[in-house]
């Protein structure tokens, strides 16, 4: 049998990913600029469409538009392909057709529906983040379905309000997903002397996304984001559920028409563990206590801001005093200290402190997005802007400043429950 060998030599990085296809169905791959995810994609669905022991295999590129799929990877198809007898390239269609009755064939994702009621066998969506949401769920996850067919999402990060932001955080989790990260100051493939030359050329944050995969570089006064990516490098965002042979302390940031949230964390040796959170609106502190009953944690300390002291004018009763009669307590009161104190006791502990990726998401995202407002007319950042990740921002301040300043481990107040107006929460009984 004649030797067709296709100009094709894998770098470490590709043979890698090239073995990691051949075991998982799916994956999620961050690479930066000019680390040849494309090449790469391209080349393992010809190896596919010639080796595949299914029936006319059909393999598929997704890219943001038709267009972007025809100049970055047709020609590469083209290339890489052209030495095999019996090829045919349909240029209008945009499809390889291979000896074996395989096939490879280019798609825009502009249009979602122009690729619903095929078949695929392998799937590559190149540059995700630019794709209409409906593309996965509705046209690609079904088409690969009856004939158990695989998909691999590869790209650069394009901040965090995307789909492949979404997709890559939520494969993590998923055991049967595949998800790796390339930068380009681990992987060597792009030269230091090009690598610093394109940072003068570029801002800190362009640079940051575009060569090293960071997924907060574009977040202007991000208060979190460095120390979230450290994080992930040290792998101190992972799998951490809820041990039930310690105890669990829960950290609030109080909310009516705003949202109230509840950090659920435990404190194991030095570390500060967050395995889970919660949060909603326009419910009474009643609802809260419910839902952390129903979780069955073994709860040490309830933690609020200093908020919950203030009295309500119709009733004559603090929020405190509210929290105390629906069970929950022992109940610490966080003091106040100035924004400032706070945010930096956070970042301090942060640093400190492992989440669980898989039930904390929604604090993931808002911590990564916190940030500092700009202004334009004295080029300096202010305060932190008021937006949905505030909530569990303060949530967090809470817990950092209480820790800093509170003994969580005092319990010697023996509070009693609360009765009528002459409740006194500070009330020390003999």
């Amino acid at each position: 049998m004649k030797l067709i060998k296709i100009p094709y030599t894998p770098r470490p990085q590709q043979q890698m990913l090239h073995q990691k296809l051949n075991e998982y169905r799916f994956a999620v791959v961050c690479m930066h600029r000019r680390g040849g995810k494309s090449v790469f994609a391209i080349n393992h669905l010809i190896k596919l469409a010639l080796t595949s022991n299914k029936k006319n295999f059909k393999g598929a590129i997704f890219s943001p538009t038709r267009i972007q799929a025809k100049l970055i990877c047709w020609d590469y198809i083209k290339e890489f392909a052209r030495k095999i007898p019996g090829m045919k390239f349909n240029e209008t269609e945009l499809r390889a057709d291979f000896p074996t009755g395989g096939r490879i064939q280019l798609f825009g994702a502009e249009n979602p529906d122009a690729a619903r009621g095929q078949y695929f066998d392998f799937v590559v969506c190149d540059e995700y983040a630019q794709m209409d949401s409906r593309m996965f769920a509705e046209v690609i996850r079904p088409a690969i379905a009856d004939r158990l067919g695989s998909c691999v999402f590869i790209g650069t990060p394009q901040g965090m309000g995307n789909n492949f932001y979404d997709l890559f955080q939520e494969a993590q989790s998923l055991p049967d997903w595949f998800t790796c990260t390339f930068k380009a100051s681990e992987t060597g493939l792009v030269p230091k002397e090009e690598l610093e030359s394109a940072k003068k050329l570029m801002s800190e944050s362009q640079y940051l996304q575009e060569f090293e995969c960071s997924w907060t570089a574009n977040i202007s006064g991000s208060v979190y984001g460095k120390i979230i990516d450290q994080m992930e490098e040290d792998k101190k965002i992972s799998n951490f559920p809820h041990d039930p042979g310690y105890e669990t302390t829960c950290f609030f940031d109080l909310g009516i028409s705003d949202q109230t949230v509840i950090l659920f964390t435990q404190q194991i040796g030095r570390a500060l563990y967050v395995f889970d959170c919660y949060s909603n609106n326009n419910q009474s502190l009643a609802h809260y206590a419910d839902y952390i009953k129903k979780t069955g944690y073994n709860i040490k300390n309830y933690v609020f801001p200093h908020d919950i002291e203030q009295r309500e004018l119709s009733t004559g009763h603090s929020r405190k005093e509210y929290a105390y009669s629906m069970g929950m307590r022992p109940i610490k009161v966080c003091p106040k200290l100035s924004i400032e104190d706070g945010l930096h006791a956070g970042q301090v502990l942060l640093a400190k402190s492992y989440i669980d990726r898989s039930n904390c998401k929604p604090f993931l995202d808002a911590m990564k997005w916190y940030h500092r407002k700009w202004l334009d007319k004295q080029r300096v950042f202010t305060k932190p802007v008021h937006d949905f990740s505030s909530h569990y921002a303060d949530a967090w301040r809470t817990a950092a400043v209480a820790i800093q300043e509170l003994d969580m481990n005092e319990n010697k107040r023996l509070e009693k429950f609360a009765q009528g107006t002459n409740y006194n929460p500070l009330e020390i009984r003999n």
